[in-house]
């Protein structure tokens, strides 16, 4: 009973390692990269496997930028930009995204904050439209500051 154990085994082993150097198909990926009048960069990376599409916005200000022990001003204004902006009201922005299938989030890292829609294709321009108006006009008020202060100060209370 054991040798034949053994020997399925042996036989799942072989075949697991020729599939696994059998020649994988070679990856292309087409990226395109443009550079708008503004200074804004546009990277487009069509893969029409899926009828989904991802836009992201990608801000080169991280915490490395921040003044020593003066930390969490990139993490408080990546909470800033879901308070609302000129055509979306606060929360609203994952509310749109939702209601239309999506997924989305933020993140703050060394040296980057970046944003993040994936949301069916059929929705592309309401993705770049979310961004752009928060882009352009994100509501900055004294309320929306102070709120996301506290926050910010109590998740880094808890992570110290």
């Amino acid at each position: 009973m054991q040798r034949s154990i053994i020997k399925v085994f042996a036989g799942f082993l072989v075949l697991a390692i020729s599939l696994s150097s059998a020649q994988a198909k070679a990856l292309n990926v087409p990226v395109v990269y443009y550079k708008l009048p503004n200074g804004l960069k546009v990277v487009i990376s069509e893969d029409h496997l899926a009828p989904v599409v991802t836009v992201g916005v990608y801000y080169n200000v991280g915490f490395r930028v921040e003044p020593k022990g003066r930390t969490g001003f990139a993490h408080l204004f990546e909470h800033m930009m879901f308070q609302g902006s000129a055509n979306v009201k606060k929360f609203e922005h994952a509310k749109y995204v939702e209601a239309n299938g999506g997924s989305l989030n933020g993140h703050t890292d060394f040296d980057y904050t970046n944003y993040f829609e994936t949301l069916p294709s059929n929705r592309v321009e309401m993705g770049l439209w979310l961004e752009s108006d928060r882009m352009r006009s994100l509501d900055i008020s004294e309320e929306n500051l102070k709120n996301q202060q506290n926050v910010v100060s109590e998740r880094f209370a808890s992570t110290s």
